[in-house]
């Protein structure tokens, strides 16, 4: 029998299937929450020359170690604009990708190409203009350097290794991995084949100068701490504060893409070290890596990057023999290639659709509109605020820096900032306080003392700025002193209601909501296509749009109690993609409108539609959403109601409100003050007061009469 050669062929197939992946996984819009900040970094770096965590934030002093991480991404962005940041992350992580399987592919063939895979899909939120794309690099570079000079320890080499680790530590935060690196991959079996007889005096000698090399940074010796403090935060803080942030454990928000990759290349590591190891160092290396990769979800992707690298050389010097499985029996060589192929297609499809947990992100260019500035900029540039502002999110104060170049008003400090400085609860506890709506002093459980007001005006706190979709924190703004200045920007800035610089905007947003809430305007969907600062190419090729911003806006809106303009932006969306997501807004839509009700009627339930609405969708819903919003009572029989209303609200909750105002023609209260409430949610004010007006002529002493008059006073 011949055996066919595929070494050829499989070297054009690896490469060709590695960039579909890594398009599929990188080319996706720019997403990363710090992406702002880090260019505020990079500007105040190149402008004045000095580390800029004292310059951008009020309560900062300490100068932080990778005081350079944004400037590369500046300078990208002034010389070739966002198409460029595009191009930087996706040559990146195709070259990264490449550079490993190019280095183990000649003893590893198609082992290394599923390493290096798993790891692209593993480590995707790295795929990103910030500072952890540059901590992965970094970690390959050392790797590398410290295996070269291991074959044949030089000078040059080993002022290669240490210029390095001097880059990493300026421009990155992790720079404690590349001791990791230079202390054990030396030893490791196979790297040093040509020079068995390496003495122990030259990899100390060279793990005390990268420990030198890593503190000529603005933080001096304090650089490994930093480090170290933000691999492992679990061990400064309580796990309760780290769950609120991105240092929280990766195995912590579920089943995602992410888990299961790092679980495969763990469960592959712990056998290979069982089975096949042939000493103790691949082990402590192994530990070094995966418990800040499991532990801390900040640090996910460099970790992700070690492993894969431990993982190809343990197989290139040993490998693991599978010929006692007898897969040729059941599989040839070429189905199996067919099958590896389909294989990753689909777990393309699904990641460039936007449905692959853990990757969210549709393949696209720009932008992504969670982070578009533009009418936050429009909002608070042109008000000259002095003194400071706090951020819900790293999202918010960058955005924040880098509209406000002037520095005249300031975040406090980054959770980052917080983290090393000591400070992490006195930030956490404050955003709590906000969206828990703790206006007023308190005590804590603690015995400290809480409550937002003395704590923001003690900061000389001038603007707030939430994230546009953070219900709770809207919800508990809504009758606080501080009002927001717009109802649509990605992030939502407040200002003190009654202080000179916010007022005019306050004020001038008023009539804007009266407008969304009872005038005449209709939602259309988003274009497939995208915005201005995003190309949507997976909605240019499916015709499918990202629904995602819609969803935000209608939360905010319901967040901010205008639910007919929530109802408004759900409407299309309910009719044309009904996905969970949707549901679960438009149903705790309709349950704060059913309580609503009640308050309005004195009365234990709310009208029929809301009842009827609730108890048709409340059997199909999850128990999590079955208990949020007011906590309403619709298990009781409804008010006696027509055949006609019950096939009506069957039509509403699917979105076809048309067809549900077609089927309600009767005169009965609870059919005129339907049919009045989806006139008005689907866009026609006029016509739902005139439905009021019939409602109170014919029935002027009924239960809906009154809050009928309420609704017309307020649509006149």
């Amino acid at each position: 029998m011949i055996e066919h050669d595929y070494s050829t062929i499989d070297g054009i197939l690896r490469r060709g299937l590695l960039f579909v992946v890594t398009v599929c996984f990188a080319l996706t819009p720019i997403a990363a929450p710090e992406f702002w900040w880090q260019l505020s970094r990079g500007r105040t770096v190149l402008s004045e020359l000095a580390p800029p965590g004292p310059l951008l934030t009020a309560g900062t002093s300490v100068a932080e170690a990778d005081w350079l991480g944004g400037l590369p991404f500046y300078l990208t962005l002034q010389f070739a604009g966002v198409s460029g940041l595009m191009l930087f992350k996706f040559l990146a992580a195709g070259l990264l990708a490449y550079c490993i399987m190019r280095h183990f592919e000649a003893r590893l063939h198609w082992t290394v190409f599923l390493i290096v895979v798993l790891t692209l899909i593993t480590a995707n939120s790295a795929w990103q203009p910030v500072p952890r794309l540059l901590d992965c690099w970094f970690l390959l570079l050392t790797w590398l350097l410290t295996e070269r000079w291991a074959n044949a320890p030089d000078t040059k080499k080993m002022l290669l290794v240490l210029l390095t680790l001097l880059a990493w530590a300026n421009l990155a935060p992790l720079c404690l991995l590349g001791i990791a690196v230079v202390a054990c991959v030396p030893w490791l079996p196979g790297i040093r084949p040509d020079n068995p007889t390496l003495r122990f005096r030259q990899p100390c000698l060279l793990v005390l100068s990268s420990l030198l090399a890593i503190m000529l940074t603005p933080r001096g010796w304090f650089t490994p701490y930093d480090s170290f403090l933000q691999l492992f935060p679990a061990l400064f803080y309580d796990q309760s504060l780290i769950a609120l942030t991105v240092w929280r454990p990766t195995f912590e928000k579920g089943l995602t893409v992410e888990v299961i990759g790092l679980g495969i290349l763990t469960v592959g590591m712990v056998f290979y070290l069982l089975t096949s190891s042939r000493g103790w160092i691949e082990s402590i290396l192994f530990v070094l890596f995966a418990i800040p990769a499991w532990t801390n979800q900040d640090c996910l992707a460099p970790c992700v990057v070690g492993i894969c690298l431990l993982a190809c050389q343990c197989l290139a010097t040993s490998p693991v023999s599978f010929q006692k499985l007898k897969l040729n029996r059941y599989i040839s060589p070429s189905l199996g290639r067919y099958l590896l192929a389909i294989g990753i297609v689909v777990i393309c499809w699904k990641s460039a659709s936007g449905t692959l947990s853990g990757q969210p992100q549709r393949l696209g260019w720009g932008i992504t509109p969670e982070l578009d500035i533009t009418l936050l900029a429009q909002a608070i540039g042109p008000i000259d605020y002095e003194g400071t502002a706090h951020g819900m999110d790293i999202a918010a104060t960058g955005m924040l820096t880098w509209i406000k170049a002037d520095r005249k008003i300031r975040p406090v400090r980054t959770f980052r900032q917080a983290l090393l400085q000591g400070k992490l609860y006195e930030e956490l506890s404050l955003n709590a306080e906000l969206s828990n709506g703790w206006e007023f002093q308190h005590p804590r459980a603690d015995n400290s003392w809480g409550g937002w007001w003395i704590r923001l005006k003690n900061r000389n706190c001038q603007l707030l700025l939430v994230p546009n979709g953070d219900a709770q924190t809207i919800r508990a703004l809504v009758n606080s002193r501080w009002q927001p200045m717009s109802v649509d920007a990605a992030v939502i800035p407040y200002g003190w209601s009654g202080e000179l610089l916010s007022s005019p905007k306050i004020i001038a947003l008023l009539p804007v909501k009266d407008f969304l809430n009872r005038q005449q305007w209709t939602y259309s969907l988003p274009d497939p296509s995208g915005t201005p600062e995003c190309s949507d190419w997976w909605g240019i090729l499916t015709g499918s749009p990202n629904l995602h911003p819609a969803l935000l806006q209608a939360r905010t809106f319901r967040a901010m109690k205008l639910y007919t303009a929530a109802l408004r932006v759900l409407h299309p969306l309910l009719q044309h993609y009904p996905t969970p997501e949707v549901r679960r807004e438009f149903i705790l839509c309709q349950k704060e409108l059913a309580y609503q009700e009640k308050l309005d009627l004195g009365l234990p339930t709310p009208s029929s539609l809301r009842r009827i609405v609730l108890r048709q969708i409340g059997d199909n819903s999850n128990v999590d959403l079955i208990h949020a919003g007011p906590m309403l009572n619709v298990t009781e029989s409804p008010l006696r109601t027509s055949h006609s209303i019950e096939r009506a609200i069957q039509h509403y909750i699917h979105g076809d409100w048309e067809a549900a105002l077609s089927e309600l023609s009767n005169s009965d209260s609870e059919s005129l003050y339907a049919k009045a409430q989806i006139q008005l949610e689907s866009g026609s004010p006029d016509a739902a007061a005139e439905t009021f007006r019939e409602l109170i002529r014919l029935h002027p002493d009924d239960q809906l009469a009154g809050p009928s008059q309420n609704m017309l006073d307020s649509l006149q």
